[in-house]
């Protein structure tokens, strides 16, 4: 933990050289409403200056939200004549996605953070940091009149009662949901235990999310009298108007901050390196702190500034990119919840023995550990399959719906439904295995149960191969399974192979043109893992 101090402050004033900055053009495409600017000397005309400069240079700027404003400021001020600066907001998580997926940095890149700026997040293609911080604001805890300030991120996002952005997308969301790692040694944490506290939050996020809840996350989403608090910035605080009641209720530890570094691509030309150095100096410079202050944002090196509205003066350190990333892989997992059709086979073949018991007691017994661990918002249904178990020509049979398992019917959840079903499928085992029916009549349920908002699949486990001569074969299945996928409301099959007997090829084939998986539990014994490996993949 460290506080903020002056070590980036001092820089030098703007450009000597007065310039004057034409508005050219304005182009539509650019993210965010951005314009082209064409820097030209002041005395020439238009004309003019097109003779004595010749070609023009172009540097594409790229700027997180929060920035923009001011660093727009900053380029008209003081960028080099003869340039053309294209500007373009986005947020950083955005460019470094695209850059991972083959695309090219910009020229000069603002992002929220520097671990967005880390070889974890842009691989060969990290650029040049010029500047470590432009300006920053502090990440908050931001509540009304009810709500009350905890003494550390920790426990303020175990409590249930904070709401995030997404940190799939936003940094102030990533930094919010890491903050109980970069807090642990102030509190006396274990970074072990620091990183569990992820499993609450992710699960509360994902609950509200299943309900429709904290789409979209601001600090005045909820009324006065709720005692919710919400992740946000100093920033987006400053902006809020008509809510007095609402106030910094950030840990006395410390708050995150977005710091705003300065890249230049390994690939720019000098154009490039010159605006950037112009920008950073104005920024520095009275008027460019100045214009950060009317932005809401603070300067580089200021404790706090004119007009802050939070008394966060102690900035927690951020996590090594590393960290970040897995702790974010984690979240992804965790904060969707599942909601899947688990279809079990019942044929004969289950009951041979694996162990101290037959292979249906094994899976039993792994159903009965796994709906320990699935959250209340968790959807999940339970059907079982051998040749004609649901009646002549039908081999699928439900044992119970896809329902929520806190969902209450007849005086008992869909937990303990699930629960007392797992203790009596051992004695529902015989016949044939009559897997290709069952898993396009499954899939066909999976598609029509779907659910926005969770991990919707489909979950086959069997032991054998399809030995129903009446059911359709494995080429038309797949050729339906393909039709039925629809990309806008994903639903994968996903397969299990219990021991090498079970027709893994087949399951491999179902699944991938669904999008899914299959996995093979090569000893009876492995089911728990490999089913928690299968529904935790996304």
């Amino acid at each position: 933990m460290n506080n903020l101090d002056e070590r980036d402050a001092g820089r030098a004033s703007a450009l000597g050289a007065p310039v004057l900055v034409v508005l050219l053009l304005l182009t539509g495409v650019v993210v965010g409403g951005g314009a082209a600017y064409l820097l030209m000397s002041r005395d020439g005309t238009s004309a003019a200056d097109a003779r004595s400069c010749g070609a023009y240079d172009t540097v594409e700027l790229t700027v997180g939200p929060e920035l923009y404003g001011a660093v727009l400021k900053a380029v008209e001020e003081t960028a080099p004549e003869c340039t053309r600066v294209e500007p373009d907001m986005r947020r950083g998580l955005a460019v470094a996605l695209g850059v991972g997926t083959g695309g090219a940095l910009p020229d000069i890149w603002i992002p929220e953070s520097r671990f967005l700026t880390t070889e974890r997040y842009l691989g060969d293609a990290r650029p040049r940091v010029v500047a470590r911080s432009l300006a920053h604001t502090p990440v908050l805890l931001v509540g009304g009149q009810a709500a009350r300030r905890f003494a550390s991120w920790g426990e303020a996002e175990a409590s249930g009662l904070v709401s995030v952005p997404d940190p799939e997308t936003t940094v102030a969301g990533i930094l919010a949901v890491v903050a109980p790692q970069a807090e642990a040694r102030a509190v006396g944490r274990t970074a072990a235990d620091a990183r569990q506290l992820v499993v609450p939050f992710a699960q509360g996020y994902g609950a509200r999310r299943s309900r429709g809840d904290d789409a979209d996350v601001a600090p005045a989403m909820f009324p006065r009298r709720s005692p919710r608090l919400v992740v946000t910035t100093e920033q987006e605080l400053t902006a809020v108007q008509g809510r007095s009641d609402l106030h910094d209720l950030t840990p006395e530890v410390g708050a995150p901050v977005l710091d705003f570094p300065m890249t230049v691509s390994k690939d720019a030309e000098p154009a490039a390196r010159q605006v950037a150095r112009a920008v950073a100096d104005y920024l520095g410079s009275p008027d460019g702190r100045a214009e950060l202050h009317a932005q809401g944002l603070r300067a580089t090196g200021e404790r706090t500034s004119p007009g802050s509205v939070s008394g966060v003066t102690t900035v927690l350190p951020t996590p090594s990119a590393e960290a970040i990333a897995g702790t974010v892989a984690s979240w992804r997992t965790l904060a969707v919840p599942s909601s899947m059709l688990v279809v079990v086979d019942a044929s004969g073949s289950m009951d041979f023995s694996a162990g101290a018991g037959t292979r249906m007691d094994l899976l039993a017994d792994a159903a009965g550990i796994a709906l320990s661990f699935l959250p209340d918002h968790a959807r999940v249904g339970l059907w079982i399959f051998s040749i004609d178990k649901g009646g002549p020509g039908q081999d699928w049979r439900e044992l119970e719906p896809i329902r929520r398992l806190d969902d209450l019917r007849f005086g008992r959840t869909q937990r303990y439904a699930l629960r007392q079903r797992a203790e009596e499928i051992p004695g529902l085992t015989g016949g044939g295995t009559g897997l290709y029916d069952t898993a396009l009549a499954a899939y066909r349920e999976g598609v029509r149960s779907y659910r926005p908002h969770y991990s919707n699949a489909v979950v086959v486990m069997t032991d054998g191969q399809n030995e129903d001569p009446g059911s359709i074969g494995l080429r038309p299945l797949l050729q339906q399974l393909r039709a039925l996928r629809d990309p806008d409301r994903p639903v994968r099959l996903v397969g299990i192979a219990i021991s090498e007997n079970a027709d893994l090829a087949a399951l491999q084939q179902m699944a991938h043109v669904t999008g899914g998986e299959a996995y093979l539990a090569a000893q009876p014994q492995d089911i728990l893992e490999v089913f928690a490996r299968a529904v935790m993949s996304r």
